[in-house]
């Protein structure tokens, strides 16, 4: 590799942040996130949760046979059959946090009631700032198959 091919590949690994333990002011804001999420559908208010992702965001799931949604009315209008079926997040357990620059990702754990049966699943959430805000902007969610589990080594 010449020596310009190396300097502009130096150049541009300085320029892209690796991921990293955020400042304490952004873990805080990105763990409210999840806090605002469970609230909002608890409370029966699917805007609440809307509005915590950015317009174009994308939703992954295996609840349903396409398994992805885009656009937080997509989404929003998901989560509102949730809430209308009386779905309850009991909890959210955020185990993990990085940054680089204006994205985010969280790694939590969840547990929920579903039409009186308990759940529990993984959540993996996609952050961008904007305009001072952290927005999702892709969320995998995901409950595994009871009969599917197997413990890790």
């Amino acid at each position: 590799m010449s020596s310009s091919g190396a300097g502009f590949l130096m150049m541009m690994a300085c320029a892209i942040p690796a991921f990293g333990r955020c400042g304490a002011a952004d873990e805080k804001a990105l763990r409210l996130v999840s806090e605002r999420w469970k609230a909002g559908y608890n409370n029966g208010v699917a805007a609440e949760i809307g509005a915590l992702y950015a317009p174009d965001a994308y939703y992954l799931t295996q609840h349903f046979s396409d398994g992805i949604l885009q656009g937080r009315s997509r989404i929003q209008a998901y989560f509102q059959r949730g809430i209308d079926a009386k779905f309850q997040i009991d909890a959210i357990h955020v185990l993990s946090i990085d940054c680089s620059g204006n994205l985010a990702y969280t790694v939590g754990r969840y547990e929920s009631t579903n039409a009186g049966v308990k759940a529990r699943g993984v959540n993996l959430l996609v952050l961008r700032k904007t305009g001072g805000n952290w927005l999702i902007v892709a969320h995998e969610s995901a409950v595994p198959d009871a009969t599917a589990i197997r413990k890790l080594e």
